[in-house]
């Protein structure tokens, strides 16, 4: 290589380095900031007031101390407010986000996603375990990738409540219009995960099925077809076909009742209740997959011959990856190019040695000079041209726990066993149990077999 191009190269990674310096250091200097803004109302409420004013209830101390930041600063006094309360909850109950919020590993953005989350716990321990899990987390991951784990990590942490949770916000749903410039409008919706899912893809497979010589961008199309849709039309968006398949991964322990872990989208994006996954389990044109994973959570290996996965293992790897597996991307793994790590033939066709990359993604790996490692099944590690290596670590698959087995003694009489019966409720119903696990479909049988996930050894 020449001097010219080893300075070119160095020259790459110096760049690099400094962006991550400034951005630590913008980082620490808002958290600095923050706390200077604490410290100032903190000093306010310290001083004394007009003695006449205070005994007739017109001002308090500190009272307009928001607003002297306000003024300073070029804020609103809520975004003043808003800061401090952050700095105070994070202060009292989230320290080690406080600290890597200090020490400039994170910005006052991802802090407030922890805050967040917290506020919807309501025990002090599991604010207290949510803060020592998300420690490194937080620091690597994107503020996107940040709130999904949040989302289904207060939902584990907390199960029952997550179902109370659901149903307060379910009962909020709603949809609302407006009007934009330029003879232009908006459209927001609220209602169930799974749902917003199932329309999602309902619509992406609607404008995908209109064909290449359609002009129009994949964005254009699908607005157009909500559009159509929804105002009743029905000229070019024909809802024929075999249905949308949204992808929900529960524990067998929930599907049985025996707990209440939360279930998850496939692509990590939302939780969903164990109550609503049975009701989901409970729709006729639901089909089971059965997925084998270890103690927790990690899917198990699958090997097969032939370059291209089948739809089973693809599948699996989908459902292990959730998105694409560069450390900053969350497109969802069913838009991705399921793809060898080592190529093919000389890497072989195994969960091991396939990893989802988004389009964007798998163009850097085979043409950009990215280079990527699978050491273990579901772990990626990139480098970029410039040396720099980032690892991907999988998200476990969500995992239930049966209740301890209760032993008897074998000399017992039959009379006191039965005596230790819970007849409180209603017996379980073995039919319904039994068919729920089954595959089911629609008028028109579908194929559903199981999957067998078996490791390799």
């Amino acid at each position: 290589m020449s001097s010219g191009a080893e300075s070119f190269a160095s020259h790459d990674v110096v760049l690099i380095d400094r962006m991550v310096g400034l951005d630590r250091e913008q980082a620490r200097l808002e958290a600095e900031l923050a706390a200077t803004i604490v410290e100032f109302l903190d000093l306010r409420m310290s001083e004394p007031v007009d003695a006449v004013a205070a005994g007739k209830g017109r001002v308090l101390a500190g009272e307009f101390a928001v607003d002297e930041v306000a003024a300073a600063l070029g804020w609103s006094t809520h975004r003043v407010q808003a800061r401090v309360r952050l700095v105070r909850r994070l202060r009292s109950a989230l320290p080690r986000t406080w600290a890597v919020w200090k020490a400039g590993e994170v910005d006052g953005y991802k802090a407030s996603k922890m805050v967040e989350a917290a506020d919807r716990l309501t025990k002090p321990e599991s604010v207290t375990i949510l803060d020592s899990e998300a420690a490194q987390r937080i620091v690597e991951q994107t503020a996107t990738q940040l709130q999904r784990w949040l989302n289904r990590r207060v939902g584990q942490l907390e199960p029952d409540r997550a179902e109370q949770r659901h149903r307060r916000v379910h009962a909020d749903r709603k949809v609302v219009s407006g009007l934009d410039l330029d003879g232009m409008g908006w459209l927001w919706m609220a209602a169930g995960a799974a749902d917003i899912a199932a329309i999602d893809q309902h619509l992406t497979g609607l404008a995908q099925g209109l064909g290449a010589e359609d002009p129009r961008t994949m964005d254009q199309r699908r607005a157009d077809l909500a559009v159509d849709l929804l105002a009743g039309r029905q000229e070019g968006a024909s809802t024929g076909g075999s249905g949308t398949a949204v992808g929900v991964v529960v524990p067998v322990q929930s599907l049985f009742g025996v707990d209440d872990t939360p279930g998850e989208l496939a692509d990590r994006s939302a939780s969903i209740p164990a109550a609503l996954a049975r009701q989901i389990a409970a729709r006729p044109d639901t089909l089971f997959y059965r997925l084998l994973t270890d103690e927790r959570g990690s899917l198990l290996d699958v090997t097969q011959l032939g370059r291209f996965p089948s739809d089973m293992l693809g599948l699996a790897v989908d459902v292990r990856d959730g998105t694409c597996r560069w450390s900053t991307c969350s497109t969802a793994a069913t838009r991705c190019d399921c793809d060898h790590t080592i190529p093919a033939p000389t890497g072989p066709t195994t969960a091991a040695n396939l990893g989802n990359g988004c389009r964007r993604h798998h163009r850097a790996k085979t043409h950009a000079g990215f280079t990527l490692d699978q050491p273990e099944p579901g772990m990626f590690v990139w480098q970029t041209p410039t040396g720099h290596r980032y690892t991907v670590e999988p998200d476990p698959l969500p995992t239930g726990t049966w209740p301890a087995p209760v032993l008897y003694d074998q000399h017992t009489p039959i009379t006191e066993l039965i005596d230790l019966v819970d007849d409180t409720g209603p017996p379980p119903d073995h039919t319904t149990i039994h068919d729920a696990l089954q595959p089911h479909a629609a008028s028109d049988p579908l194929l559903a077999p199981e999957i067998e996930l078996i490791a390799s050894g």
